[in-house]
């Protein structure tokens, strides 16, 4: 067993319990998670071989971006409010 010895004070970040902290914490989980996905978007590119070198299952690799972004059209939602025959 070893003894560590802390020279100056230990930096103590309190948890918030408001709503200002509520929304700290949803937004950080928000950006944890579209960096999550990123990432398995990016390995997903990678050729099959890379990835099983890697120590992954390319099907679980595809598996997890059921839906991803490169299969949803960004302007769908808002195709009914462009207008159809003027340019935009």
């Amino acid at each position: 067993m070893s003894v560590m010895e802390l020279r100056g004070p230990v930096p103590f970040r309190g948890a918030r319990y408001d709503f200002l902290g509520t929304l700290l914490a949803g937004w950080q989980a928000m950006l944890a998670h579209r960096e999550e996905r990123r990432t398995i978007v990016k390995l997903s590119r990678l050729p099959v071989h890379v990835i099983r070198d890697m120590g992954f299952d390319p099907e679980s690799v595809y598996a997890a971006l059921d839906g991803s972004w490169d299969e949803v059209d960004p302007a769908r939602p808002y195709r009914n409010h462009l207008p159809r025959n003027g340019r935009v």
